[in-house]
C-alpha cells in the first residue's frame, strides 16, 4: 500500500515539475519575442525576463491579470498554454485524486482478506479439534465401530474444504508476492494446516485394519495436492521449519494414500 501511494506520488510530482518547467519555458520564448508582450497601462514592450515568465505562470494557471498584453504571434502561443495548463492541471488533480482512492480501496482490501484469513484460522483450528475429538472418543471406545468410518468421512471433507481455501488464500494472486500478507501470517496460516495434517494421520493410524473408504481416500488425496502447491510455491520464498514440517507431514499422508 505505502509503495502504490508513493508510486502515485511521485507521478504526480513528475507532473508538476513538467507543468513548471512548461510555465518557463513558455515565459523564455515570450522574452526572445520582443514586441510581442506590452505593459497594459504604459503601453510599453516588456524586456524583463522575469516579467516574461511572470506572465506565462498567469497565462498557464488562467488567472489572467490583464497587467501584461499579449499582442501578434505570441495571442496564438498563450491560448496554447492556456490549453496545456487546462490539461495538466486536470491531470494533477486526477493524480491526487487517485492517491486517496487507491489507498483506501488498499485498506478495504486489506480488511477484506484479514476477514477471510481470520475465518480459514477458524475453520482449520475446528477440523484439528474435531480430529483430536475424534481420536480421543476413538480410543476410548465411545465411537461404535461401524461409525468410525462415517465420522472420519465427515471431518475429513470439511478439513479438505478448509486445507483448500487455505492454499486458494495463500497462493492467491498478486497478494502474498506483495508482501500484503506478512511472513508471521503466512506461517502461522501453515502451522494451522501442520497441526491439522499431524492429527489427520493419527486420525489413520487408529482406524480399524482392512477398512477402506472411498470419501476419505478422495479427501486424502486433494489434502496432499493441496500441501505440494503451498510447499513448492514458499519453499522459494521462506526459509523456516514449519514448511519442512509441511513437507514430511505430506510425505507421511503421501505414504498413508498409497496404502491405503
Amino acid at each position: 500500500m505505502i509503495k502504490s501511494a508513493r508510486e502515485q506520488f511521485s507521478r504526480t510530482f513528475k507532473l508538476v515539475s513538467m507543468w513548471i518547467l512548461i510555465a518557463v519555458a513558455f515565459g523564455f520564448l515570450y522574452y526572445f519575442l520582443p514586441g510581442e508582450l506590452i505593459n497594459s497601462k504604459t503601453g510599453e514592450p516588456i524586456t524583463n525576463i522575469l516579467e516574461s515568465i511572470y506572465f506565462s505562470f498567469v497565462t498557464i494557471l488562467t488567472i489572467g491579470y490583464g497587467d501584461i498584453s499579449a499582442i501578434g504571434f505570441i495571442r496564438v502561443l498563450t491560448a496554447i498554454e492556456g490549453l496545456i495548463g487546462w490539461i495538466l492541471f486536470g491531470l494533477i488533480v486526477y493524480k491526487v485524486v487517485s492517491v486517496k482512492e487507491d489507498i483506501i480501496l488498499k485498506e478495504i482490501h486489506k480488511l477484506s482478506n484479514d476477514q477471510y484469513l481470520s475465518r480459514i484460522k477458524n475453520f482449520l483450528f475446528i477440523s484439528n479439534t474435531n480430529l483430536v475429538r475424534f481420536v480421543k472418543e476413538v480410543q476410548s471406545s465411545k465411537i461404535a465401530k461401524d461409525s468410525v468410518i462415517y465420522e472420519l468421512s465427515i471431518i475429513s471433507t470439511t478439513l479438505k474444504s478448509n486445507v483448500d481455501d487455505a492454499t486458494k488464500f495463500l497462493l492467491m494472486n498478486e497478494y502474498s508476492v506483495n508482501g500484503e500478507l506478512d511472513e508471521e501470517e503466512i506461517l502461522l496460516l501453515i502451522k494451522g494446516i501442520n497441526l491439522c495434517m499431524a492429527n489427520l494421520i493419527n486420525s489413520l493410524i487408529i482406524l480399524p485394519k482392512h477398512t477402506k473408504n472411498y470419501v476419505i481416500y478422495d479427501n486424502i488425496f486433494k489434502i496432499i495436492e493441496s500441501g505440494k502447491k503451498i510447499y513448492n510455491f514458499y519453499n522459494i520464498r521462506l526459509k523456516s521449519n514449519k514448511l519442512e514440517d509441511l513437507k514430511m507431514l505430506y510425505t507421511k499422508l503421501e505414504d498413508f494414500e498409497k496404502s491405503y
